[in-house]
């Protein structure tokens, strides 16, 4: 164990000066080279390198099953053609055709021949694939006399030094994520039960040829449970935990989360003799989990300013240039209700970001306002009424860079107590003919969701909301009884404006999440940036909510004679 501790100390360490040296020399050979005839050459070149060392757990049933650590080095190249007003970037070229982003990775050593050949392969591929696309581009464009909104924003010059290297905590995340899945492995019968861990402590160098090399710390940590059991009636049961944080120091006491497992248990417990409910049209109260999930899956787009990708329109009379989902001025919320995203507002949270993916520096927005939105999160991609960055662009894998949040809060001037707010929704049941209200605490995760919806012409609307984990019926005499079997129907963002009211407490949830809502259900446990939510608990007026129990007896017979 010492010699591999050593080994991965030896591997994670870097040389900043190293590495800038090579980039900038690679940068300034692809604007002065990269060429191929008659066509456009790099008006822009990004280049980031992402260095340090990860380690991931996984344990099932309570028994480690797989492990894995070591150092990372990664390189994107970002290479744009044409000029600031027109370029290659914000289109979707055909099926198969590059672009002109290109991702490698790197040796461990601080070789800067090494490193240099890397990374003139990423930008020779993404040059090519950049030509490709402005191909593309233009003749999209062709013979549409239309009004196009610049490609790509201006940004100051940043100047940002290395983070001292540091190692990832592998022991303290094994020894965390083996207490928890052992405590849940003897709390119940489960069909499964898993716990996964990943922890990463490294740096991020973004440098471009406008003159930015900026480096960033990418400490983050996240643990996973998932449990499954069957009913009575053979109907699967799942349900879920998640801690996401900045480091093994930052996660609750080892008692805590490993009650909060054993509480998933024994809801599990619980739901295989509970009953199916039946379809429900009414009032739905969101605890403060799940109010984190509705906001989450519902505000996020509408908040976030970046333009969708263009591309070929399919007809001579359609609008090639994208119209942005969050539209300024639009009616998000009731009345009395704002939205701020701060990134440099909790220095504790994983989500706490002084620069984002361009190194623009991360900047303080107020969204919504009196329930209307009246300004949205930017990336370096502008559009017609916002062309500057607010530092909220992120960009995962191969994907452009776009905005979205960080560190969000919800509130409402006219919040109640939380006994007020049941008693309030219990109320709002009884007028809609109900004899108990319908309580949602926890909503499964889009990154641990199992299961995928599309529609064809005919279908019923998609749930528009992930399955609630944990939910239960709210009588008035406040007895509680928890149900199973109910899957949203046609939540879209127009639910929010029907928030009556809302609870005075607000919690911090922390979790993972990406740009954009379409790669949310493609998403693996451990992918995304973390964005913290401060919401309150909140009471929607009607939702709809359709019984699919989805079981079927299980008896296995006797053996004949």
């Amino acid at each position: 164990m010492i010699g591999l501790v050593a080994l991965v100390l030896t591997a994670s360490a870097f040389d900043p000066t190293v590495i800038e040296a090579a980039v900038q020399a690679e940068i300034d050979r692809g604007m002065a080279e990269l060429r191929l005839p008659d066509q456009p050459q790099p008006h822009h070149i990004t280049v980031r390198v992402g260095a340090g060392t990860y380690a991931e757990v996984w344990a099932g049933d309570g028994q480690l099953y797989s492990e894995e650590a070591g150092p990372y080095r990664l390189i994107r190249a970002d290479v744009r053609v044409g000029d600031d007003v027109v370029d290659s970037g914000n289109f979707r070229a055909a099926l198969g055709m590059s672009d002109g982003t290109n991702v490698r990775g790197l040796a461990h050593e601080d070789d800067v021949q090494a490193i240099r050949r890397e990374l003139w392969l990423a930008m020779d591929g993404a040059y090519k694939g950049a030509t490709e696309t402005m191909a593309a581009k233009r003749a999209a464009r062709e013979g549409r006399d239309l009004d196009y909104t610049p490609d790509f924003s201006t940004a100051p010059v940043v100047k940002l030094s290395a983070p001292t290297p540091t190692v990832a905590d592998r022991d303290g995340l094994r020894a965390r994520v083996l207490a928890v899945a052992e405590a849940i492995d003897g709390a119940a019968d489960f069909e499964s039960s898993g716990v996964g861990g990943q922890v990463g402590s490294g740096a991020e160098l973004i440098q471009n040829s406008e003159g930015t090399v900026a480096w960033k710390t990418s400490d983050g940590l996240i643990i996973r449970a998932d449990m499954v059991m069957a009913a009575s009636d053979g109907a699967r049961l799942r349900n879920v935990r998640s801690w996401v944080v900045r480091d093994l120091e930052r996660l609750p006491d080892a008692a805590d989360m490993i009650e909060s497992a054993k509480d998933a248990a024994r809801w599990l417990e619980t739901m295989t003799q509970a009953p199916v409910s039946d379809d429900y049209l009414g009032p739905v109260l969101f605890e403060e989990a799940a109010s984190a999930e509705l906001f989450r899956q519902l505000l996020q787009p509408q908040v976030c300013g970046t333009p969708p990708l263009e591309s070929a329109p399919e007809g001579s009379s359609t609008d090639a240039r994208p119209v942005a989902i969050s539209r300024i001025g639009r009616r998000l919320l009731p009345s009395r209700w704002s939205v701020q995203d701060t990134p440099q507002g909790n220095p504790e949270l994983a989500s706490f970001s002084t620069h984002d993916s361009d190194a623009v520096a991360s900047q303080s927005v107020q969204l919504v306002e009196d329930g209307v939105l009246r300004d949205v999160l930017m990336s370096r991609v502008p559009r017609s009424d916002r062309q500057k960055s607010t530092g909220h662009g992120r960009g995962m894998g191969r994907d452009r860079v776009e905005a979205m949040p960080s560190q969000v809060k919800v509130e409402h001037s006219g919040s109640v107590s939380s006994r007020r707010l049941r008693r309030l929704a219990v109320k709002y049941a009884k007028q809609a003919g109900l004899p108990y209200v319908l309580v949602v605490r926890r909503l499964v995760p889009p990154s641990m969701a199992d299961s995928f919806e599309f529609s064809v012409t005919g279908d019923e609307p998609l749930a528009g909301l992930t399955a609630p984990t944990e939910i239960y019926r709210l009588y008035a005499d406040g007895r509680e009884e928890p149900v199973r079997g109910l899957q949203f129907v046609g939540v879209d963002r127009r639910v929010l404006r029907d928030i009556v009211a809302s609870a005075r407490t607000s919690q911090v949830v922390e979790m993972l999440d990406v740009p954009g809502a379409s790669r949310r259900f493609g998403l693996a446990w451990f992918e995304g940036f973390p964005v913290s939510w401060s919401v309150p608990e909140v009471l929607i007026g009607e939702l709809e909510l359709h019984s699919r129990s989805g079981g079927e007896p299980r008896v296995i017979g006797r053996p004949s004679p």
